[in-house]
This record gives C-alpha cells, sequence and structure tokens, in this order.
C-alpha cells in the first residue's frame, strides 16, 4: 500500500508520548482512527440516526463487536432481531 506523510501540530506533552519507530507510530494512528470510527458511529445511533447493525458497518467492525462497544459506552442496545438482516448476522451468531 502506498504511503503518505502527514504532518499535525501536537502539544509538546502528547508528542513526547509517541513511540519513537515509525511502525508503532502508525500503529498508533490505526489504533486511534478505529477508535474514532467507533464512536463517530455509536454517536449516530445514540441520536437514532440508524441501527446498531448501520452503526456497525459505519465503523468497519461486526455487529458482534458493536454490542459490547455500545454497551461500554453508556448505550442499551436494542435485542430484537430488527436490523440483523442488514448485516449479515443471524441471532444464532451472536
Amino acid at each position: 500500500m502506498p504511503h503518505a506523510t502527514v504532518s499535525i501540530p501536537l502539544p509538546e506533552d502528547l508528542a513526547r508520548q509517541l513511540p519513537a519507530e515509525p511502525e508503532e507510530r502508525q500503529t498508533v494512528v490505526e489504533l486511534g482512527l478505529r477508535e474514532w470510527h467507533i464512536r463517530q458511529a455509536l454517536d449516530g445511533y445514540r441520536q437514532g440516526v440508524g441501527s446498531l447493525a448501520f452503526a456497525a458497518r459505519k465503523a468497519g467492525i461486526s455487529l458482534r463487536e458493536m454490542i459490547p462497544l455500545a454497551y461500554a459506552h453508556g448505550l442499551e442496545p436494542k435485542t430484537e432481531s430488527v436490523g440483523l438482516e442488514d448485516s449479515g448476522e443471524q441471532l444464532s451468531d451472536l
């Protein structure tokens, strides 16, 4: 995969916490982006924008992964089977 160089200003204390190795810094960015996508999707779900399965698709994760994350973010996922058809998962898969 081609690489791009991105420069962003950071507070010094945050910059000091970054690993020295470029590969490790890339991992930090990837993990941060994954978490950001999950939070964005859960915020949408909290506001009523789609089902939890829709939020999982937006975040790029499975519904099975999204359910405990929703609970961890203070949400009470609906346990109905509505929306499972859209996700390609069945209740028995959960």
